[in-house]
């Protein structure tokens, strides 16, 4: 692994494009290290020197996708809203400008969730809770339950939208849909939770 990372950016960036492609399209079991060498433009044993396994180009693999997707929030913006859901609307379009920006990423990271391999389990169970509690962490903040009406759960509210906007990232992975059209959508989507789950005086 230090060996790759010795390398620099424009040699190490073909290989983890053809292994988040590979890896988003078959899965851990069927996605082979022959195929993301071939896709990469190095040979298979130079890919094993690099990484050594498959299960650990998969765990660098989850631990870029991670940093990526924290490095790409400007947390100052989004801190600068003091409604909850103009906090998510901004939060939501750095996702959505993250996941043009790289367009293979937003497929490994949704394989992650459908990964069932025992191999990797280890690693896709670590990533999972730790992306729900980052995007609880990066909105909600103190006061903001006083704008929500009687018997709101912000938890399971939280939960609803991390579950809706990896669904939505599950569309813009399979080429159903554009990210201009998906981020009207999820800019409407908020507007809507907040018109029926605010309090009348919070509108």
């Amino acid at each position: 692994m230090e060996k790759f990372k010795e390398l620099p950016k424009e040699k190490q960036l073909p290989m983890i494009d053809a292994a988040l492609k590979c890896f988003g399209k078959y899965g851990y079991k069927k996605a082979s290290m022959k195929d993301i060498a071939q896709n990469s433009g190095v040979s298979k044993p130079m890919l094993f020197h690099y990484f050594g396994t498959k299960k650990e180009l998969y765990r660098f693999l989850t631990e870029y996708a991670r940093n990526v997707m924290l490095d790409g929030y400007k947390r100052d913006e989004i801190d600068s809203y003091d409604d909850f859901f103009e906090r998510l609307i901004v939060a939501s379009e750095m996702k959505m400008g993250i996941l043009e920006k790289y367009p293979h990423l937003s497929q490994f990271i949704v394989s992650m969730f459908k990964e069932t391999d025992s191999e990797v389990a280890e690693i896709t169970n670590l990533m999972m809770p730790d992306a729900q509690k980052f995007s609880y962490n990066l909105v909600v903040k103190d006061g903001d339950m006083k704008k929500f009406k009687k018997g709101v759960d912000i938890n399971m509210l939280m939960r609803l939208i991390f579950l809706m906007a990896e669904g939505y990232a599950y569309e813009v992975s399979g080429g159903n849909s554009d990210f201009s059209n998906v981020s009207e959508e999820l800019k409407n989507m908020m507007r809507m939770l907040k018109n029926n789950l605010y309090r009348e005086e919070y509108l």
